[in-house]
């Protein structure tokens, strides 16, 4: 049960409680309760399982609070805790699972104030909080979700203006219904009295502002103490350095990030320091734009540096992807995703400061018949997923979406487990809903999607087919090659060729599981590949037939490319 993923056990009349040993099956992803009798509280353990994105407990009589525990389950993507007996109020730290799209506390017994740190949900699309007993406004911060599409918080005591928020603004008069006293310019809403708030909010005004003096107080004598400290350090540093004459020597036991945001002139001088002025012995690979170097730091803190090449007057040739790949990572915070500690922008040397992983890009172990070989099917399905993740996420819960242009093998690094990350954003592009995304073609040939050659347009649906690309890849050791053409030309014999003769050899033919994994993960492909992008399936719904644990509609052995190529069209 250790390794179970995926637990569905709805409408099957169940009582009692929640167990609490649910919180040790650290690897499942779906946990679905809804529609029993179960009754208790929610185990606070739940948060333990920090790879979970979907939990429905709806229409249960569960009691108790919501824990707060729940925020570390941050690759939560839908949260249904409706039609139970659920009390109190609704914790501020579920703001803090960043890439929730769905949350549904609808019909339970919640009462107080909606805390504004619901605001930092995002990505957040579908908001459903009625019938409850909610009380005061609707936080001023829910203004910053953009991506909110359907919004229900009728039939509790709300008061006060609605956001200035599409979702609220095109919401039908029965998600705001039976409220104490919401206003705004809708439909069956009163329209707001600005007077009428400010006498109410001034009713209120002496008391706060006397909490407002004495904080302010408290505040500036803490902060000129802090103030002071840190003068009487820095003036103890700067002695240190003038006495032993040498920076770099009193930088090795400061921690990395420390010096990333506390001193640029140290953090230059100490990736300068590690790599020995960029030497080629510490040469790990070429981006798209710039050669890598590993950089030992103190600690025992490994990064990887890529330097943006310059011309012989030391100047930067070109600071476009530069600039575009800060602009892309500066903000994106996910597990398939290379980090990015920092950048530097100096005269001499322009570089950025990714995450380290040391077994390299897959296409360099693909290369290797002794790596590859010990790249089972378990790992490289993992790969597949992981990478479909990380384009789901860039795709559909970036804001605004980002589009990588140049996904290849060479771009997906692997860390000590095998986990795949995406990297190399140079060529990234943001799909802004108020600027043209007409751009020159980027990419790497054998990837880049075919349309590119008529229409300098980029979609997402671009790096849907140079994943298809890779998955093949992955799955055959080495670049399909011609087999994404003629795998689609009706007169080619390839296209009858059986799939057990493109897998890669190196490896023994998959068995048990992995059988129905491998033609899951083949006939997805295919279909990233189709030369219409409209054909195409999106990220979201490659992820989606990922995590579907599917019985095989076809035999392993005997089935061709040309089945799983029409396979792959009636599943979209």
């Amino acid at each position: 049960m250790a390794q179970l993923q995926f637990l569905d056990l709805s409408a099957n009349n169940l009582s009692g409680k929640i167990p609490r040993e649910l919180g040790s099956l650290k690897l499942l992803l779906d946990l679905i309760l809804n529609d029993n009798g179960i009754t208790g509280d929610i185990p606070h353990k739940i948060g333990f399982l920090s790879r979970l994105e979907y939990l429905n407990l709806g229409s249960n009589n569960l009691s108790g609070a919501i824990p707060p525990q729940l925020n570390l389950c941050t690759n939560l993507l839908s949260l249904n805790l409706s039609q139970n007996k659920i009390e109190r109020s609704i914790p501020s730290e579920i703001g803090d699972v960043r890439f929730l799209r769905v949350l549904d506390l609808s019909q339970n017994l919640l009462t107080g104030r909606i805390p504004p740190n619901l605001g930092k949900l995002r990505v957040l699309e579908t908001l459903n909080i009625s019938h409850n007993g909610l009380s005061g406004s609707i936080p001023h911060s829910f203004v910053d979700l953009w991506a909110l599409i359907s919004v229900d918080v009728s039939y509790n005591d709300l008061e006060g203006p609605l956001p200035n928020v599409k979702a609220f603004k095109e919401a039908p008069f029965e998600a705001i219904q039976h409220n104490k006293g919401l206003c705004g310019n809708e439909a069956g809403l009163q329209i707001c009295n600005i007077s009428t708030m400010r006498k109410k909010h001034n009713q209120h005004g002496g008391a706060r502002i006397l909490s407002i003096s004495i904080l302010s107080f408290l505040g500036f004598l803490i902060l000129s103490s802090f103030l002071i400290v840190l003068i009487i350090i820095n003036c103890h540093r700067t002695k240190i350095i003038k006495r032993e004459g040498n920076v770099l020597t009193k930088t090795n036991d400061l921690d990395f990030l420390h010096i990333l945001s506390f001193d640029g002139k140290i953090f230059y001088e100490r990736i300068v320091e590690a790599t020995e002025g960029f030497s080629s012995k510490y040469y790990l690979g070429e981006g798209a734009y710039g050669v890598v170097y590993k950089a030992d730091l103190s600690a025992g803190k490994t990064v990887a540096v890529k330097k943006i090449p310059s011309s012989q007057q030391d100047e930067i040739v070109n600071i476009v992807p530069f600039e575009r790949e800060i602009e892309a990572l500066q903000n994106i915070r996910h597990r398939n995703i290379v980090k990015l500690y920092g950048f530097c922008s100096h005269a001499k040397h322009c570089f950025l400061v990714y995450e380290y992983f040391e077994r390299g890009s897959l296409r360099t172990i693909l290369n290797d018949n002794d790596k590859a070989s010990k790249l089972g099917w378990d790992k490289r399905i993992s790969m597949v997923r992981a990478v479909a993740d990380a384009l789901s996420y860039m795709h559909h819960d970036c804001f605004p979406p980002l589009i990588h242009r140049d996904l290849t093998s060479n771009n997906i690094l692997l860390d000590a487990d095998f986990e795949a990350h995406v990297s190399d954003f140079g060529t990234a592009r943001l799909l802004r809903s108020d600027s043209t995304n007409w751009t020159a073609t980027a990419g790497t040939i054998g990837y880049i999607a075919p349309e590119l050659a008529y229409t300098n347009i980029p979609t997402e649906k671009c790096d849907v087919y140079s994943f298809g690309v890779v998955v093949l890849e992955i799955i055959m050791g080495k670049h399909p090659g011609d087999y994404v053409s003629l795998v689609f030309s009706s007169t080619q014999s390839e296209s009858q060729t059986p799939l057990k003769d493109v897998l890669d050899q190196r490896l023994s033919p998959p068995t048990n599981w992995h059988v129905q994994n491998v033609i899951s993960v083949a006939a997805l492909a295919l279909a990233c590949l189709r030369t219409n992008p409209q054909r195409r399936p999106t990220m979201t719904q490659v992820l989606q037939e990922l995590r579907v644990q599917a019985p095989p509609v076809l035999p392993f052995f005997g089935v061709t490319l040309q089945q799983l190529r029409d396979l792959d069209g009636r599943n979209f």
